[in-house]
């Protein structure tokens, strides 16, 4: 309702592997086991599906959300920039996803959302990434699934 009124913050193009958190409470990230240096809030699994079919699943899943926007796709479709309004205040969070091909028809992803504005999200960036991952790219692959 207010969206006019909070401009989204291009954080540019986030490079997972030296990504450094900014140590406010409000963001959420998700990595897989790697050499990153950020401490992730959580360890993403390694799923038994292909980068590019995790990225449709994940693309399908936001569809389905309120007041989400693409705002950037990388060249190779596997990394995305989305925008998420709050429903009323209209504060915009951004979350980053990546897709990783970790061979033999395996993938993970790594996420990162967070707020723009204020310190404190109280816990909506951890909330909205679990959702998102249960909602379809998770249960699509539930039988296939290796953690």
């Amino acid at each position: 309702m207010l969206d006019f009124l909070f401009t989204v913050v291009d954080d540019g193009i986030i490079d997972f592997t030296t990504l450094e958190l900014s140590g406010k409470p409000n963001q959420y990230l998700m990595l897989p086991e790697g050499e990153f240096i950020a401490d992730p809030h959580a360890i993403s699994p390694v799923l038994k599906v292909r980068a590019d079919d995790l990225a449709k699943y994940f693309r399908d899943v936001v569809k389905n959300q309120k007041k989400v926007t693409l705002i950037r796709e990388s060249d190779d479709g596997r990394q995305l920039d989305y925008v998420q309004r709050t429903f009323f205040m209209g504060y915009p969070d951004t979350i980053t996803v990546n897709f990783i091909d970790k061979g033999a028809d395996t993938s993970t992803l790594a996420i990162f959302s967070r707020s723009s504005y204020g310190y404190s999200d109280l816990g909506a960036n951890r909330r909205r990434v679990q959702q998102w991952l249960a909602d379809r790219v998770y249960a699509s692959n539930k039988h296939n699934r290796t953690l």
